[in-house]
């Protein structure tokens, strides 16, 4: 599980103490789960005393590892009483880390895990796994950026607001008009640059072959019945995948969890599914009609009426 501190997340508004930090490391780890927290944000020189005071809190409250964007944390020394559980760092997602040479460079760093950058093909993965010994995580389903993660700065020149200091405006979900190069207006108020949520539930064999280690659900900022529904789901699926191989796959966590049935995805917030490049193929990415959640299809409106008053569905 990875979970934003009080400071220095990718999402600002996702921010969390020091203390519940603990309280979640001390319970997870009851069961073999581990917590991974955020300090992926670009730090400014003035900054670099504080990041560093919070990375060794974190350490002090159980943290498993720190997911990280900018390499000043590289130069960060741990307490002497946090030395002997020093947690392993990850390279986030906000790196970019698209090809091999990029993920071979990011281990010679001295990142045990290279988080990758969601639009890549099986086959760039595979590569990638050839450069590198590191532990590899992939997005498997959420919310999706038009941009490559971390080299987005679409909010920044819009508003100030940084996407790569945690105050992204998502302006890539806003409503735009199109114009041409002669102010013809092609079409209005679509959301032009925004793309479906990923759902990759059936295409983990696939991803495991290709050396993908952690799968990643992102959910900050969603209710806890998205959570639930979505990490259920996911579970069982990776059930499925371990009684399937027991000789090659094995859960990192013990337990199990039987609150409740897989939850049908898509009753959960989506703005229509995708399996974005997995394939290395180009698809229909976008999702122009509405930012918002798409709800779950009833049926096809076959008429509407002009005066209003009824509307056909075929369910």
């Amino acid at each position: 599980m990875y979970i934003a501190g009080p400071a220095f997340g990718a999402r600002q508004a996702a921010g969390n103490s020091v203390e519940d930090i603990a309280g979640l490391c001390a319970y997870a780890h009851r069961f073999g789960c581990r917590i991974y927290v955020t300090l992926n944000t670009i730090l400014f020189d003035n900054e670099l005393e504080e990041a560093s005071a919070l990375l060794n809190a974190v350490i002090d409250a159980g943290a498993d590892a720190i997911i990280v964007q900018d390499p000043a944390i590289l130069s960060f020394r741990a307490e002497p009483q946090a030395q002997s559980r020093n947690p392993i760092l990850h390279a986030s997602t906000q790196c970019a880390i698209r090809t091999p040479e990029k993920a071979a460079y990011l281990e010679s760093l001295g990142f045990g895990r290279l988080i990758l950058e969601r639009q890549l093909s099986l086959k760039e993965i595979k590569a990638i796994r050839e450069a590198t010994t590191a532990e590899l995580e992939f997005f498997v389903h959420g919310a999706l950026c038009v941009s490559y993660s971390g080299n987005c700065y679409l909010s920044e020149s819009i508003t100030g607001r940084s996407a790569n200091r945690g105050a992204c405006v998502q302006a890539c979900r806003s409503l735009y008009d199109l114009t041409d190069s002669h102010g013809r207006v092609l079409g209005r108020n679509k959301a032009y640059l925004s793309l479906k949520d990923l759902m990759l539930l059936d295409r983990l064999e696939d991803l495991a072959d290709a050396g993908i280690d952690s799968f990643k659900i992102e959910g900050r900022l969603k209710n806890s019945s998205y959570v639930r529904s979505v990490v259920k789901t996911y579970s069982a699926a990776l059930d499925a995948l371990v009684r399937k191989y027991p000789d090659r796959y094995r859960r990192s966590s013990f337990g199990h969890s039987s609150a409740m049935a897989p939850a049908t995805l898509d009753k959960t917030f989506n703005r229509g599914y995708t399996q974005l490049y997995l394939d290395g193929v180009k698809g229909q990415w976008a999702s122009l009609d509405t930012p918002k959640s798409m709800g779950e299809a009833i049926g096809k409106v076959q008429a509407v009426r002009r005066s209003g008053v009824s509307t056909r569905i075929i369910v």
